[in-house]
């Protein structure tokens, strides 16, 4: 069923800029050694169950913790176990399990999976998507009864799965549903709706990919719990605040997760690893990775084992690596790469290779601008069609504010960033900026993008949300007066 005209207010469309990936997708050989660290995605880090020394099979668990919100953990290649150690990432140090490799290919299936997967249990099924360690991607991973997310299957009522490429770069719906892919993108979300039968699901394409929308509402029209949102693919529309409402035209609960008001959001390539998990017993060892960006020589996708170190990947496609700085996933937020000597983990989809520009460009407000993108519509590319550039640049320097507005019109939480700029700038941090709901901002730097004055909107807001936990003000009292959350417990758990 497709349901139309459906937006939000706010947001910005990225669309034509350089480097964005091809259709062209090669496999990366098994590398020689992975680093496989024992927290990647939802949950909290898990407790080896192999020790130095021992052999292991790609594919095999090697890090689990039953007794908490957690998911497995398994080797990506054949090989052995050269040393379990604390290592520096930048959501803190983890403990990481670094395995040689013998430089096989071959991986070992999940027990009992089948791919006849319409013949068993719900119960395996359930079983098959937590072992195989799929469970813990997306921003709250999927329920099952193993303790894999914050609530049970049975209190989830809506699954919307986001593929819409809002971005300013994206995987290529070409490769991600190349062969039969597109049909096992479907079966994987009949498998979903097998663990959470009581959920309705929504899945969000892009609106200009008729041909995609098309083929999976044919594939579809027999399921009515199944709705097809074609929308226009203006960031940051993958946000669980603004999906949520824009999708189900509910509020959301601030400074919680989705799972708590009965939502799981995911991707289209976790709904494709779960038919992998199921069909074919494939644990979460392999993942699709775009080099996106003007830094890459070629712009191509990747199929790379999990822990292959990110130089691994980065060497072969950049003559002058020193000269970029390599952002994961989302260009407008992700992590910069700081040492490349580090993991691909298994929740990531993008790699994006800037240019470092630090110098100033000569009389730059006097050229037409051909690459620069602008929201003000200032540059010549906003009349003509050329390829816009993305380099680390912010091409000026930081103004007084000209209460032109723009924030606030990108803003697609509806609050007023300039306002709460002032407020933080000036060190007037109290509970005005609550009243002024500074809580809601999702740090999409949207704010920051457009400002003309190049003033770092963003982190002053981040900055005045922070002040005020040192404070000791829980901004998050009036949310869960006006909700009925679940598992507040257990998310409390996860964030101690």
């Amino acid at each position: 069923m497709l349901i139309k005209n459906r937006r939000f207010s706010g947001g910005y469309r990225f669309s034509k800029f350089e480097g964005e990936p091809g259709e062209k997708i090669i496999e990366n050989p098994v590398p020689q050694k992975v680093i496989i660290p024992l927290k990647q995605g939802f949950g909290k880090e898990v407790v080896p169950v192999v020790k130095k020394g021992d052999a292991v099979k790609a594919g095999q668990m090697i890090g689990n913790d039953a007794n908490s919100v957690s998911n497995p953990v398994h080797s990506s290649v054949n090989g052995t176990v050269e040393d379990i150690q604390k290592m520096a990432y930048p959501d803190g140090e983890i403990e990481s399990v670094i395995i040689h490799s013998d430089g096989t290919d071959g991986w070992q299936a999940l027990k009992g999976q089948s791919s006849d997967w319409k013949k068993l249990s719900d119960e395996k099924i359930e079983e098959l998507i937590y072992l195989s360690g799929v469970a813990a991607l997306d921003s709250a991973g999927i329920p099952t009864r193993f303790n894999s997310s914050i609530v049970p299957p049975k209190d989830i009522k809506n699954i919307i799965i986001q593929a819409a490429g809002d971005e300013v770069y994206n995987l290529s719906p070409e490769v991600l549903f190349e062969g039969d892919r597109l049909n096992q993108f479907i079966y994987g979300i009949r498998l979903l709706r097998r663990v959470m039968p009581g959920a309705a699901v929504h899945i969000v394409l892009n609106k200009y990919l008729k041909k995609l929308i098309n083929k999976i509402s044919s594939l579809s029209r027999d399921s009515d719990w199944i709705k097809i949102y074609p929308l226009e693919p203006k960031y940051p529309q993958s946000c669980n605040e603004v999906v949520i409402p824009t999708v189900l035209k509910k509020k959301y609960p601030y400074g919680f997760l989705p799972a708590s008001i009965g939502v799981v959001v995911l991707s289209a390539q976790t709904a494709l690893h779960v038919y992998e998990a199921v069909a074919l017993g494939k644990p979460l060892i392999e993942r699709t990775i775009a080099l996106c960006g003007p830094g890459f020589d070629e712009n191509l996708h990747v199929k790379v084992r999990v822990g292959t170190p990110v130089n691994d990947i980065i060497s072969p496609n950049v003559k002058n690596p020193e000269d970029c700085r390599f952002v994961t996933d989302s260009t407008m937020k992700g992590n910069t790469i700081t040492d490349t000597g580090l993991p691909i983990q298994r929740t990531w989809s993008k790699i994006v290779a800037l240019r470092e520009k630090k110098e100033g460009e000569m009389l730059s407000f006097a050229k037409p601008g051909f690459a620069k993108d602008s929201y003000s519509m200032t540059f010549a590319s906003s009349f003509i069609n050329f390829k816009k550039n993305a380099d680390t640049n912010i091409h000026g320097e930081e103004r007084a504010c000209i209460s032109c507005g723009f924030c606030e019109q990108v803003c697609p939480v509806g609050i007023i960033p300039h306002l709460l700029f002032r407020y933080t700038e000036r060190d007037l941090v109290d509970e005005i900026l609550v009243i002024y709901r500074i809580y809601k901002c999702i740090n999409c730097n949207l704010c920051t993008y457009v400002c003309p004055s190049k003033i770092q909107v963003a982190a002053y807001i981040k900055e005045g949300t922070e002040k005020l936990l040192e404070m000791g003000i829980d901004y998050t009292d009036p949310v869960k007066q006006s909700f009925e959350l679940k598992g507040l417990e257990e998310y409390k758990g996860l964030t101690e």
